[in-house]
Order: structure tokens, then C-alpha cells, then sequence
């Protein structure tokens, strides 16, 4: 059996059992879906994961095959507003366990956190979690901000967190990542916005190891500098502090040895009763470029890792920044087709289910080797999802030539190309006809 074919079969198959007790995802579990429609939830499920970025009306067309028996847009919106986004996180977790391909590093699997914003329709006011207002004269604008585990080998998401970009909090998103995690033993990589004494330890009580960039050593208000001295170039230092919350003479004058927790600091390793901690980490500070350094902190062992290998692993981590990119303009999540709140959390874990679908057959795809070929070459993942995606909606065919297609939409690999990176401001892709 082809892998597309088996992770089709998969993927409807987790489809189907949810929707056998699909009254636990509805929102009025005693009339919705109880009665036999053409738009039953099964139905439903499969139309939004096989949307991109065309109205509502093309993809139900696209859908259907262009039957002239094709439902209504009123149709689809009113059957998809019964179903809970509870059922595609479901519909999410479900497959990704079933189709998880372990790829580890020295025994370890590679998972970058990080946070995207994604902007969305902002006509719905008096939503004090997602519409912000920088400035009294600024126009405001809504968005969702997307916490997600990603895996740097597999090249897959393995968790989300969505929360109101107005209500956002990266840190706590991390926590929460950490602590549901229950999979192989792992490496979390995290940017400078997660360095913290609580992320560090919540990574260390979960039984799995953390590499965490941190602000560089001259920075008054990073981490390091209560950790410090150190010298100005290259290092790789272990460091020990006691954490307290005491605040007497003794942890005020040997600040070499102890660190106070503020009020203002969040540690959920400590309290009244037990007002002592012992941390240790590894500081790591490796140079990148000339008179350039970068600083991370790490509980990974020496004999285990070098600093070489340190740095490349972290290094990594740009992998996950790639994904936003692929999953809003490739898979199309940035092209969203409602409104309401409930609906649009519906098209984030549909999109990531997508996302994950495709990576998991591009990643199967063997490229036949040409003597021409100047360069390594790689799929070309944007044209993959949109074969991916048009043989999803077909209803027939027993051996549909996916990964032969697949393997001829081909692009080289030019490690060594570099271009300065334009952060532009982005806006919600507001085509009225597109939502319902």
C-alpha cells in the first residue's frame, strides 16, 4: 500500500470514530446531527480539512466534484457552527499518534517551541481576548497567537495551544506544552522569550532536557546576569544557585551562590513551607559571526552533547519558523473562510492536521537520483499539498499516482543562499466572499 493511501485511510478512520459519538463534540449534543443529512458530521470534518484558500462556495464545488446536488454555503456554515473545535484537536491528537514516526537525535526527539500571530477578522468587537488597539487613536485589530511543539525531525506538529493575541502568554503556553507532553524522551528548544528559572525546572521535572537561547551577556536584564561572571568570548560553564525566598542578610551578600524569587517572578517549584531550590544548569555563549555571539542554557551533558553540537541543534530550531510560513501561505491558513471564533479555531487544527498529512507523505517521497543535477534536490512542498489535496477530495480511484506526482514537483537545496530578513506588518486576507 502507498503512504498516501494508508494515511488517507488513517485519517478517515480517526474521522469516523469520532463522529460514532460525535454528540460529545456538539454543541447541542440532544439535536445536533441526529437526524440523516447529505451534511452529516463525517461530512462536515472532511470538507474543512480539504479547504484552502478559494470561497466557500469553489471548495464545496471542488468537493462535490461540481455536482449540480452540491449544498448550499448557508448549508455548510449552519451544519459546521454545531460542531465544537474540540473535535479537530481530537481529530489532531488522534492521528498524530497513530502515524507518529519516531526520529530521534542521540536518542532524542528535537521539539522547538515558539508562537506565531495570526491575524483574523476584527468586525466582532467586545472580544477582549483577541482584539488589541496599539495606541487611543490606532485603528484595532484581532488576531489569535498559535503556541505550538514542533518536531524538528519529523517535521510535524505535535501540540497547540491557541490563545487571544490580547490575552497572550508564551510562557504559560510552554508550561502547559511541557507538562502534557508524554512521548519519547526529548530536547525542548526555545528562543530568548522563554528564558525563565520556571520554563528551565518545568522541563526538568518532566524527565526531558531544555536548550533555550537566553539574552547575551552584556544585557542588564537577562537571565545570565544573575548567573554570571563570565568571560567575554567563547564558554562553556556549569553553574549552580540556590533559589530562596528568603530575602535575609546572608542571600542578599552572596549573590555568587544564592538567587532570590520575587514576588514578581513565577516559580511553581517553591513556596513558604519549602522556600529553598537547587538549580543547576550548562551556559553555553558560541560565536556566529564577527563580534557576534549567541548564549544558551541547556541541562544536556557534556559527554552527551559538545558545543558544536549544541549550536547546531539549536540552530534547528529555524525550522519551526519555516512551518509558520508553509502552514499560513502554502497550506493556507492565513486565507480563512469565517468569522466567528469558534469557527476559525475550527480552521487552525484543521490546517495543522493538513499540514502534518502532508509532511508525513512528503517525507516518504523518494527523488530518483540524475546525474545532471547540479544540486541536492528536495519535494517541492507547496505543490505537493495541492495534489495532495485535490486527490483528498476525490471520492474514487483505487491507486490514485500521488507519490509519483510528488516526486516529480522537485527543487535543489542551495544551503549557502542568504537573504536579509523584511519583517513586514500582516493583516488578516479579508475577502468578504470568503467568510460566512
Amino acid at each position: 500500500m502507498n503512504n498516501y493511501k494508508h494515511l488517507k485511510n488513517v485519517l478517515f478512520h480517526n474521522i469516523k470514530k469520532l463522529s460514532q459519538v460525535c454528540s460529545i463534540f456538539c454543541v447541542n449534543p440532544d439535536t445536533d446531527f441526529t437526524r440523516n443529512r447529505k451534511l452529516d458530521f463525517e461530512t462536515i470534518m472532511k470538507i474543512i480539512l480539504s479547504m484552502g484558500a478559494s470561497p466557500i462556495k469553489d471548495e464545496l464545488l471542488k468537493f462535490n466534484d461540481f455536482s449540480i446536488d452540491t449544498p448550499s454555503v448557508s448549508a455548510f456554515v449552519q451544519a459546521r457552527s454545531k460542531i465544537k473545535p474540540e473535535a479537530f484537536k481530537a481529530l489532531f491528537d488522534g492521528f498524530n499518534k497513530k502515524t507518529f514516526k519516531k526520529k530521534l537525535c542521540h536518542g532524542y526527539r528535537l521539539l522547538a517551541i515558539d508562537g506565531s500571530e495570526l491575524p483574523i477578522d476584527n468586525t466582532i468587537f467586545d472580544d477582549e481576548t483577541t482584539e488589541l488597539r496599539h495606541g487611543t487613536l490606532a485603528k484595532p485589530y484581532s488576531a489569535y497567537h498559535l503556541n505550538a511543539s514542533y518536531d524538528l525531525l519529523e517535521r510535524a506538529y505535535d501540540d497547540i495551544i491557541i490563545q487571544g493575541e490580547a490575552k497572550k502568554d508564551e510562557n504559560d503556553a510552554f508550561y502547559q506544552l511541557v507538562d502534557r507532553y508524554g512521548g519519547p524522551k526529548a530536547i525542548f528548544i526555545a528562543d530568548r522569550g522563554y528564558e525563565s528559572y520556571n520554563s528551565f525546572e518545568h522541563v526538568v521535572q518532566s524527565g526531558n532536557k531544555y536548550l533555550i537561547r537566553v539574552k547575551d551577556i552584556g544585557s542588564q536584564s537577562g537571565i545570565t546576569r544573575s548567573l554570571g561572571p563570565f568571560p567575554d568570548d567563547e564558554f562553556d560553564i556549569d553553574v549552580f544557585r540556590m533559589l530562596t525566598l528568603k530575602q535575609t542578610k546572608m542571600t542578599k551578600a552572596c549573590s555568587e551562590i544564592y538567587k532570590i524569587v520575587t514576588k514578581s517572578m513565577r516559580f511553581d517549584f517553591m513556596n513558604k513551607d519549602n522556600p529553598w531550590y537547587e538549580f543547576h544548569c550548562r551556559v553555553v555563549r558560541f560565536k556566529i559571526a564577527e563580534n557576534t555571539y549567541e548564549t544558551v542554557i541547556t541541562n544536556l551533558s557534556r559527554e552527551e552533547f559538545s558545543m558544536e553540537e549544541i549550536s547546531e541543534i539549536y540552530n534547528m530550531r529555524w525550522g519551526e519558523e519555516t512551518s509558520f510560513r508553509e502552514l499560513k501561505y502554502a497550506i493556507g491558513l492565513n486565507a480563512l473562510h469565517a468569522k466567528k471564533r469558534e469557527l476559525i479555531q475550527q480552521e487552525i487544527y484543521a490546517h495543522m492536521i493538513m499540514y502534518n498529512f502532508c509532511q508525513r507523505i512528503v517525507q516518504k517521497i523518494k527523488i530518483p537520483k540524475k546525474d545532471r543535477n547540479k544540486y541536492t534536490c528536495q519535494v517541492n512542498f507547496t505543490r505537493s499539498i495541492h495534489i495532495i489535496r485535490e486527490f483528498l477530495r476525490k471520492k474514487g480511484g483505487k491507486n490514485p499516482p500521488v507519490d509519483h506526482l510528488i516526486a516529480k514537483e522537485i527543487l535543489p537545496i542551495r544551503p549557502d543562499r542568504k537573504y536579509k530578513r523584511h519583517v513586514k506588518p500582516k493583516t488578516v486576507v479579508c475577502f468578504n466572499y470568503r467568510y460566512n
